[in-house]
């Protein structure tokens, strides 16, 4: 079981940096209804072989919405399926898993890599002034400590943005059920869903109780 604190991050985007280098991540500022900050930091680059993450985004509807679009802004935790339930790809998909495609962190040429896709929907969610619901383990916060990217005090923010389970080898430990990350998108609006989610091509889908490695 991971040693984070599993929940979801309710809040409005604010401003992006996209990931380079050899292990990239897309960084997101977001800001709560009191001012607060925090980073949400999603992994668009494996470790293990392939690299290409199994990318998927498209309209869904979360199962909770309303138990959803009442929660406050900020942080919240989720435990025991309290107050709302943990995201699990396969026990409960958002979207299917024949719909996800390898994606490469970076490539050139237009609309053809994760920074470009994580960026269009954060523009999107941004000029719609949507709520982003960011599930994954929180960090801080760390009165002492800055955030790295953005520079706000304390630190803080969401990591682990993507499939947790049917890890192997030194991610053993980060596994369990119904405590996947995504990235979800409401517009107001239109009373619109959308979905982002990512999942490691080296990540087993036949899981047991506990989020391990059935096969």
């Amino acid at each position: 079981m991971s040693r984070y604190r599993y929940g979801v991050l309710k809040a409005r985007a604010v401003r992006y940096i996209q990931g380079f280098g050899s292990q990239p991540h897309f960084h997101i500022c977001l800001q709560d209804d009191r001012g607060t900050k925090y980073r949400a930091s999603i992994n668009i680059r494996s470790k293990a072989y392939p690299s290409e993450l199994l990318y998927g985004i498209g309209r869904c509807r979360p199962d909770e919405a309303e138990r959803l679009k009442a929660l406050p802004r900020g942080f919240t935790p989720i435990e025991r399926g309290l107050p709302v339930q943990g995201l699990d790809y396969v026990r409960r998909p958002l979207l299917r898993r024949e719909d996800l495609v390898p994606m490469p962190a970076t490539l050139p040429g237009p609309d053809n890599d994760l920074n470009e896709k994580l960026a269009a929907l954060i523009d999107q969610a941004t000029s719609k002034r949507a709520d982003l619901y960011v599930f994954g383990d929180s960090w801080g916060p760390e009165p002492e400590t800055p955030d790295y990217y953005f520079g706000f005090r304390p630190g803080r923010g969401v990591h682990n943005i993507h499939m947790n389970q049917g890890n192997a080898g030194p991610w053993h430990d980060d596994n369990g059920s119904f405590r996947d990350g995504a990235v979800l998108v409401h517009f107001a609006d239109r009373d619109r869903w959308s979905g982002l989610i990512l999942a490691f091509q080296s990540q087993s889908w036949d899981t047991d109780e506990h989020g391990r490695a059935a096969d």
